[in-house]
């Protein structure tokens, strides 16, 4: 069975600092996934890759048959390189031919000139930022593109009239000709190339995180970020935004779809309250809340947008023991709604409760994998992460 994420030697990197070292990691639909390790491990950052926050250095992340950090095509590289080298070659002839195009009806041929050279450098100085896949490069191109898809078809058009070259007997059609029946489909050739998902990502276009939380991924943090002044079922009905598709103007003139949403939304909220023990709450601030219960409200939150994973960063982070029970029984319960869910966690007790494998960070580099027992027993854990002892997380 195909794992619902996959993680293939992800690396990140921070300048010179390594955060994360060709991290391998995998979940199956309705696992706990536990991820442990000292401070400055690179949990948070491995969560932030994940949900779109940070882009990876190298690697790939793939969940549910998507690829959220696809590994660059250098096969789509060379040809993007091979065809700027192409857009340089005809941007030679382009010149002349812009020229000898306008210059039957303007009085200010020399000026026609040196905008055509000008023109011609741009084009020039364009075709090296696209091999080297510079971003500003990628978005004039289609400006060019459009241009000598235009000046082509024109070319066609008036392809008996167009005269001929310098005054000579000469006719322009002899360039015009080939020239613009290679153009046109060289122009729609290298916009969908520039356009395709591997050609944009070549160019550092990358999935967002609010495509990867449309995905089906959703995530608490480690430090809690609720909407303090907000209600707490407003903070949750928020968690369904990407689910909503009323726009600004439904939404300002109350169209009856965006009511119909809206009431949706709210009994589903309702719901998640009374799921996570907050229902007696609802309208209260988020900020009067408890600790455990702003943790609880949170993971709420992300249950609002109909997740497949769900991401848990540190959420027994400052519970008692009777809250850190009572997140355990949580978790439990979304699991048996079929969702699968990734933690991060320093209680020991919690993670062995809990997780079906743990994965081991340490320094950015995993250096353990493996069901909760084999993890306790690991020598290498026990010494990078535990400090030699593991006699207080028996349960």
């Amino acid at each position: 069975m195909d794992p619902i994420l996959k993680v293939v030697n992800v690396t990140k990197l921070f300048g010179g600092l390594s955060a994360l070292s060709k991290i391998n990691l995998e979940a199956q639909e309705n696992q706990i996934v536990g991820v442990i390790g000292p401070n400055g491990a690179g949990k948070t950052t491995l969560f932030n890759c994940l949900t779109g926050l940070y882009y990876p250095t190298a690697g790939q992340i793939h969940f549910d048959k998507k690829s959220i950090a696809p590994q660059l095509s250098e096969v789509k590289e060379k040809l993007i390189g091979k065809l700027a080298s192409i857009f340089q070659v005809l941007s030679f002839v382009w010149a002349f031919l812009f020229w000898l195009y306008y210059k039957p009806n303007t009085y200010y041929q020399v000026e026609l000139v040196v905008f055509a050279v000008f023109l011609l450098i741009s084009r020039l100085y364009i075709g090296k930022g696209l091999k080297k896949l510079q971003v500003w490069a990628w978005g004039i191109t289609f400006v060019f593109l459009a241009t000598d898809f235009s000046l082509a078809i024109s070319l066609l058009i008036k392809i008996t009239s167009l005269g001929g070259i310098l005054e000579t007997g000469i006719p322009v059609a002899i360039v015009a000709l080939p020239w613009s029946v290679i153009a046109i489909p060289f122009c729609l050739y290298l916009a969908w190339q520039l356009f395709t998902r591997q050609g944009r990502e070549l160019f550092g276009f990358k999935v967002g995180a609010d495509a990867i939380c449309r995905f089906g991924i959703a995530r608490t943090y480690q430090n809690i970020r609720l909407f303090m002044s907000l209600s707490v079922l407003d903070n949750v009905k928020i968690g369904a935004h990407i689910r909503l598709s009323s726009g600004l103007g439904a939404t300002i003139f109350r169209t009856k779809n965006q009511k119909m949403e809206e009431d949706v939304i709210e009994k589903d909220a309702i719901e998640l309250l009374r799921f996570v023990g907050l229902e007696k709450q609802m309208f209260d601030l988020a900020g009067s809340l408890a600790y455990g219960e702003q943790r609880r409200l949170e993971i709420a939150r992300a249950m609002a947008s109909n997740p497949k994973l769900i991401l848990l960063d540190e959420p027994a982070a400052g519970m008692n023991p009777q809250e850190s029970s009572r997140l355990i029984e949580l978790v439990r319960k979304i699991r048996k709604k079929g969702i699968t869910i990734a933690i991060i966690e320093h209680d020991m007790k919690v993670m062995m409760k809990l997780a079906d494998v743990i994965y081991v960070l340490d320094h950015g580099e995993l250096i353990a994998y493996g069901t909760p027992k084999e993890i306790q027993d690991n020598p290498k854990v026990i010494q990078a992460y535990l400090g030699g002892s593991m006699a207080y997380a028996e349960t």
